[in-house]
Order: C-alpha cells, then sequence, then structure tokens
C-alpha cells in the first residue's frame, strides 16, 4: 500500500481537527506536503504567470514561509 492511499483512508475517517497519535501525525504530514508542493510550484512561475492569477512575488514569499512552518503548527 503506497503513502498516498493510507493518507487517503486516513482523511476519509478522521477529520485534521479530531486526529490524535500517529492518525494526526500522519494527516498534518500529507497536509504539509501537499502545501509545500504548492508553494514549489508557485515559486517556480514566472512574474507574468503570477500576474495573470493575481498574485505577487511576495505572495509566494508568504505562501513558501507559511508552508515551511505548517508542519509545526499544531
Amino acid at each position: 500500500m503506497s503513502a498516498t492511499t493510507a493518507t487517503e483512508n486516513l482523511s476519509f475517517s478522521v477529520t485534521p481537527q479530531a486526529a490524535h497519535g500517529l492518525a494526526g501525525l500522519f494527516l498534518r504530514f500529507e497536509d504539509w506536503l501537499v502545501q509545500r508542493a504548492s508553494a514549489r510550484t508557485l515559486y517556480s512561475m514566472d512574474d507574468q504567470a503570477l500576474s495573470d492569477i493575481a498574485l505577487s512575488r511576495s505572495d509566494v514569499e508568504r505562501v513558501n514561509d507559511t508552508a515551511r512552518k505548517a508542519l509545526w503548527r499544531h
């Protein structure tokens, strides 16, 4: 079973707010991975592409900073 399948199964049975223990850790880790992937995608875009979706480079930096801290927020 892949990690994606395992976390998908967990996400259907437990909400992130109600998750405790190992299930909560896996859900937080999955959320962090998704945020990090989104941040990397935004960071790789040029200024014109960011402008097309109404974002600036400072918005991307804020998203990246949030993604770095997301795993430790809980």
